[in-house]
Formats: structure tokens, C-alpha cells, sequence
């Protein structure tokens, strides 16, 4: 898995209420590289976030994934994939379910999907969890699932928003290492958010 290079050519975005979010931004994010941005609460973090996925569409400037224009693009065609605060699982399927739903969205065949189910519970240290409901999980599990079905399709940019904060600070300190060795060991472009000084300085390449 390799990853791609984004920029933010002077990306600006303002919400109807008249806050401006995103001011002029110009930002390079190097293939392979992990950035964190870092910052308080509503100083636009999520919503630069969200422009690199196509969730939002800046009001001027342009998003770029290598040479690609993607600033049109919605986030099904970005080959992006995202792992939230609240990890937005499926709770009506296992683990392996919930892990495999955007290979099966895709038309992937079942071999197929339950061998890359295999090699991502592996990655993630769940060989045994597959067939568990989500309701059986600690919070620290359900993170490590939501980053399992978020790498399922290969993505070739990872975004996560505030990924340990619905954890408690124990099992963030535990995770927050294991999260960092993952990313070195995939070489995949990812973009974090957080509040936190610490897992800024612990997961991100660049600040």
C-alpha cells in the first residue's frame, strides 16, 4: 500500500452563518507521509479534514491528489478512507461484516472479500474476533475495526478525526503507539486531527 501526494491550493471555506473555517489555505502533504493538525476546538481542523475527503467543497481554491484535480470529485470517487471519533460501525454486523461492507458495496467477489478480511484482522490484532457482534467490544476493539474496514479497500489517502479521543487516557496511551507502528509499517498518506499534544507528537510525522 502506498500513498499520494495532496495539496490545498488556496482553499478557502465559509459556512452560511458567516464563519470562515478554512482561510487561504496552502498545504502539501508528501506520499507516505502522516500529518497532524493539531489545534482547539472549532479552529477548523475537521473541516480541512473534510475537504481533503470531498465531504465539503472549498468555496475557492483547489484540492489536488498527485496531479489530479479532485476538487469536484465527491468522496466515493477519491479513493479515500476515513475513520471517525464515534467509529460509526454497523451494529447489526460482526466484526468481519462491518470490515468487508465496502469491498461488498464495490462488487468485490467473497474469496476475495474474506481473504482481505483475514490479512486486516491480522493487521489489527483480531484474528479471533471476527464473527463477534460490535456490542462484545471494548472501545479500544471497535477503534481497530473502524481502522480495518477504512484500509479494506485500499485506500490511497487515510483520514482520521480525533480517532482515540472516545477512548479512556489509558488505553489511548496503549493505542497511540500501536496506531503510530501501523501507519509507519503501511507507508500510506494519512491525515489526522486532534486536541491532543501528545498524539500529535506521537502519530504524526509533521505537525
Amino acid at each position: 500500500m502506498s500513498g499520494t501526494t495532496i495539496r490545498l491550493k488556496g482553499c478557502r471555506k465559509a459556512f452560511s452563518d458567516g464563519t470562515v473555517a478554512a482561510h487561504d489555505l496552502d498545504l502539501t502533504i508528501e506520499a507516505g507521509e502522516t500529518l497532524a493538525i493539531l489545534g482547539p476546538s472549532g479552529c477548523g481542523k475537521t473541516t480541512t479534514l473534510r475537504l481533503i475527503a470531498g465531504l465539503e467543497r472549498p468555496d475557492v481554491g483547489q484540492v489536488f491528489f498527485g496531479d489530479s484535480d479532485v476538487t469536484r470529485l465527491p468522496i466515493e470517487r477519491r479513493d479515500v478512507g476515513m475513520v471517525f471519533q464515534n467509529y460509526a460501525l454497523f451494529p447489526n454486523l460482526d466484526v468481519a461484516g462491518n470490515i468487508v461492507y465496502g469491498l461488498k458495496v464495490r462488487g468485490v467477489s467473497p474469496t476475495e472479500r474474506n481473504k482481505r478480511c483475514l490479512e486486516l484482522l491480522e493487521l489489527v490484532g483480531l484474528q479471533d474476533h471476527g464473527k463477534r457482534s460490535i456490542h462484545e467490544l471494548s472501545g479500544g476493539q471497535r477503534q481497530r475495526v473502524a481502522l480495518a474496514r477504512a484500509l479494506a479497500p485500499r485506500p490511497r489517502v487515510l483520514l482520521l478525526d480525533e480517532p482515540l479521543a472516545a477512548l479512556d487516557a489509558q488505553l489511548r496511551e496503549r493505542l497511540r503507539s500501536e496506531l503510530a507502528q501501523l501507519l509507519r509499517g503501511l507507508g500510506i498518506t494519512a491525515v489526522f486531527v486532534t486536541h491532543d499534544q501528545g498524539e500529535a507528537m506521537a502519530l504524526g510525522d509533521r505537525i
